[in-house]
C-alpha cells in the first residue's frame, strides 16, 4: 500500500484539494481505526497523520472493496456532493454536455454517477498516468457503434484535459471505461422497435404480438396492428422505420414498392417464426444501431 512514499522526502498532499472534505465521510475514520489497530501493530510503527493521508490517497485511488458493504444513501450523497462540485468533474459534466446528446437526462442515472466517481478517482492529484489497469483495451474488438462512441468521448477528454491544465494523457483503458458507462446508459434510451403486423383478426395479432415480445425479451419492440380488412393500406405505405409483418397469404393485397426504405417487409406466418428468428435479431439490430448513432450525432 505504501510502495509510492519516498522514503527521502516528505510526501505531502497539499494540493489536494478535496482531502479536507472526503475525510468528513465516515471511510476516513474507518480506515484509520483499522490502521491503528492492525496494521500499526502487526507491523510495530506509528503512522503520523502525513502518512494517515497518505493510505487513505491510495485508498481513493484504488478499486477495492474495503467498507464497501458499509456505505449508507447519506454517505452517497455527501460523496457525490465533493466529486460534482469539484472543478474539474464539473468542467467535464461541460464538456460532456456540448458533445453528447442526452447528458442531462444521463447525470440522473445511477450508472453514469457511478461512472464519473470511479473516473474522479484517476483523476486526484493527476494519478492517472501511475494508475495500472487491470483490463487490456483492445480497440478492434469493439463494433462500429462503441468505435464512434469511443473515439467521441476520447476528443472530448483530450479538448477538458487541456482546458484544465491536467499534464497527461489518459490511457485508452481508462476513456473505454468512461465510454462503456455511457454506452450502456445510452441504451436505456434507445426507443422502442415499431412492428406493424399486417392482419385480418386481432387474435392472430394478439398471438403474433405475444410470440414476438417473448421470444425477443431483450428487445424494446412495440407491436402494432394494421387491419388490412379494415384500414386504408395507403397509411401503411406511410408508415416511417417500422417493421412490416405480414402473413403470406395477404401479400398479394399489398404494393411492396410502395413501403418506404426505412420499413422493410419480412413475410411471416406465427407457425415459422424459428425460420425467420435470425433474420428478424439482424433487423432488430438494425434499428437499434442506427437509433443509438442518432442518439450520438
Amino acid at each position: 500500500m505504501l510502495t509510492w512514499v519516498r522514503r527521502e522526502n516528505n510526501v505531502e498532499l497539499q494540493d489536494w484539494e478535496d482531502l479536507a472534505a472526503l475525510k468528513q465521510l465516515f471511510i476516513y475514520q474507518q480506515l484509520v481505526d483499522y490502521v491503528h489497530l492492525n496494521l500499526e501493530q502487526s507491523l510495530n510503527t506509528f503512522f503520523n497523520q502525513t502518512k494517515l493521508d497518505y493510505i487513505f490517497l491510495c485508498y481513493c485511488t484504488t478499486n477495492n472493496f474495503l467498507f464497501s458493504d458499509q456505505w449508507q444513501n447519506e454517505d452517497i450523497k455527501a460523496l457525490h456532493q465533493i466529486i460534482f462540485t469539484n472543478k474539474q468533474i464539473k468542467s467535464l459534466l461541460q464538456h460532456l454536455a456540448q458533445k453528447l446528446r442526452l447528458v442531462k437526462e444521463v447525470i440522473f442515472t445511477r450508472n453514469f454517477r457511478v461512472a464519473i466517481v470511479y473516473f474522479y478517482k484517476k483523476c486526484i492529484l493527476n494519478l492517472h498516468s501511475l494508475l495500472p489497469e487491470s483490463n487490456p483495451f483492445l480497440f478492434n474488438t469493439l463494433n462500429t457503434n462503441q468505435k464512434v462512441l469511443f473515439n467521441q468521448v476520447q476528443r472530448m477528454i483530450d479538448v477538458w484535459r487541456t482546458a484544465n491544465n491536467i499534464p497527461y494523457f489518459f490511457t485508452k483503458e481508462q476513456i473505454y471505461f468512461l465510454t462503456n458507462q455511457i454506452e450502456m446508459i445510452y441504451q436505456l434510451f434507445i426507443p422502442e422497435i415499431d412492428i406493424t403486423i399486417v392482419t385480418n383478426t386481432i387474435s392472430e395479432y394478439e398471438s403474433i404480438a405475444l410470440k414476438l415480445t417473448t421470444t425477443f425479451n431483450h428487445y424494446k419492440l412495440n407491436p402494432k396492428v394494421f387491419m388490412i380488412n379494415a384500414e386504408n393500406i395507403e397509411q401503411l405505405y406511410q408508415n416511417k422505420n417500422t417493421i412490416v409483418l405480414i402473413h403470406p397469404k395477404f401479400v398479394t393485397f399489398i404494393d411492396e414498392t410502395k413501403l418506404l426504405a426505412s420499413s422493410p417487409i419480412i413475410k411471416l406466418a406465427i407457425d415459422y417464426l424459428p425460420t425467420y428468428q435470425e433474420q428478424l435479431i439482424q433487423l432488430f439490430k438494425q434499428f437499434n444501431n442506427r437509433s443509438f448513432l442518432a442518439l450520438l450525432n
